[in-house]
């Protein structure tokens, strides 16, 4: 598992390091993200900007800068870098599978160095229960790396602009999500 993450890491970086000749394009995503961690029950709602290139006709790296908002007094911004490589069905839509990598900064998260099977409920007030009791063994903030995979589709709707939906799982240590966005691109 190291060796395939290692693999997708560099794959990622080398297609935003290393472009060639190709179109770009901006733009803003809006999305939902729900935590898949036990004991935590928050759906992040967020932002995002890309900057896509084609690197080819089907591979394309994408810089991506997102905010999602504060959930049960937990929010983050990330900062990463996807590889997508584009299939065509049909004569217009694309689909992709996305792989990326990048630094989350998570403000309101637990600490990772309580294990929260051993927190004493019971000397927590009755009403302290699931996320609220998650709360009270939560730190300020901190960064973490994180690594997502994914699928996206995407339809132009002119020549210059196109849709888009994308579904991906990102690995964040104790914060894992499935982030599903709706957005728009514009092609220059």
């Amino acid at each position: 598992m190291k060796k395939l993450f290692a693999c997708l890491c560099g794959l990622a970086l080398s297609l935003s390091a290393f472009a060639q000749k190709g179109e770009s394009a901006v733009g803003l995503s809006l999305g939902a993200a729900p935590v898949m961690e036990s004991g935590v029950k928050a759906t992040n709602f967020g932002l995002s900007a890309r900057y896509q290139y084609g690197i080819t006709d089907a591979l394309r790296g994408e810089a991506i800068l997102g905010y999602d908002f504060k959930d049960k007094g937990k929010s983050l911004f990330t900062v990463g870098v996807n590889a997508h490589y584009l299939f065509s069905v049909g004569e217009k839509l694309k689909v992709y599978p996305i792989v990326g990598i990048g630094f989350a900064k998570l403000k309101g998260v637990a600490n990772p160095n309580v294990d929260f099977d051993e927190v004493e409920h019971d000397k927590a007030p009755d009403h302290y229960h699931g996320d609220e009791c998650y709360d009270m063994v939560s730190s300020g903030s901190s960064g973490k790396f994180y690594y997502n995979v994914g699928a996206g589709v995407q339809y132009p709707l002119t020549d210059r602009l196109a849709a888009n939906l994308e579904v991906k799982y990102q690995g964040i240590d104790h914060f894992n999500r499935l982030p599903i966005s709706i957005g728009v691109t514009y092609k220059f």
